[in-house]
């Protein structure tokens, strides 16, 4: 069951890119990143309110300090890893743009390791290390394709460095707000909450950051009509990925949670996947060349995979 969960997860998150690339061609400046991403954000946090109040009622608005802290922590890396990614995958092809975001698997797994001594075995540690591997292959494989120069690669460490304090606040809930991690002291909160808060913090950083762009360039850019104009379109593909987003994310906290999955497998074990979808994602769909690096490189991954499933 535990690997169905995972592979619902990179599922959703195959789809997401998918959509994402698309929805980058309706990208003008940054500030229509933003407003994408603020819309996707409160598509997530009314998908989250609902299942919420299917769950718990109306109690959930009550959370206690930490809790909204961990929150706010998702909330805003979240907002960093969406806009960063967003405007990598206009300079990046989607190998690369991965690539990136299975190096910042390593935040989340050193973090746990140092903070809650996980403990990882050798056979995960060379899993680990053959996904690496895999990242470095397919990093040479995308120096002969799209190359996004230095501002590209800064935005590819920025998404990088998001997603992984991502998914370590998802671990700082697990740990302090959940029976599975044996520090809550009594205080549980469902899943649906912690995603709650965080789709609502993210969209608050988001929105703020849209206003601020919109006002500073209003003059600039006559043009925009509104500060939450878009088209059908790019609405269809952000609500999409809204569902893929929070799904994604809600079954990888139903691997750490319910079936006690550790951060130093999760992560890499869903990076790695990644890697290998999204390879044939982009070369089905974007005409991203497949050459026999790109199918090496995918093929460590797997191996990588296999290893650390192995228990």
């Amino acid at each position: 069951m535990l690997y169905i969960v995972i592979g619902i997860a990179l599922f959703c998150l195959t789809l997401k890119g998918y959509c994402g690339k698309r929805l980058s061609c309706f990208v003008d400046d940054a500030g229509d990143t933003y407003l994408f991403n603020f819309l996707r954000m409160v598509f997530c946090s009314l998908i989250g309110a609902a299942l919420v109040f299917f769950e718990v009622g109306a109690g959930f608005i009550v959370a206690d300090i930490g809790m909204l802290l961990i929150c706010a922590l998702s909330g805003f890396s979240n907002a960093a890893f969406l806009v960063g990614w967003m405007l990598a995958i206009q300079r990046n092809s989607m190998v690369s743009v991965d690539v990136a975001l299975t190096l910042g698997s390593l935040i989340p797994s050193l973090l746990c390791m140092l903070l809650f001594s996980e403990p990882i075995s050798l056979l995960k540690m060379i899993g680990f290390a053959l996904i690496l591997l895999s990242t470095f292959t397919l990093a040479g494989h995308n120096k002969k394709t799209k190359g996004g120069g230095l501002i590209g690669t800064l935005l590819l460490v920025f998404a990088a460095v998001g997603d992984g304090i991502s998914g370590f606040a998802q671990q700082l809930y697990k740990q302090y707000y959940t029976d599975a991690g044996g520090r809550s002291q009594g205080i549980f909160y469902p899943k649906t909450v912690y995603h709650f808060y965080t789709y609502v913090f993210a969209a608050l950083i988001l929105l703020i950051v849209l206003v601020f762009y919109r006002m500073r360039h209003a003059k600039s850019n006559p043009e925009k009509k509104g500060v939450f104009s878009t088209s059908p379109r790019a609405l269809l593909h952000i609500l999409i990925m809204a569902i893929c987003l929070f799904a994604a994310n809600y079954f990888q906290t139903v691997a750490t949670n319910d079936y006690g999955m550790s951060s130093q497998m999760l992560y890499p074990i869903i990076k790695g996947g990644c890697l290998i979808t999204v390879n044939f994602t982009a070369a089905l769909c974007f005409g991203e060349k497949l050459t026999l690096r790109c199918v090496l490189g995918s093929l460590i991954a797997l191996v990588g995979i296999i290893s650390m499933s192995i228990l």
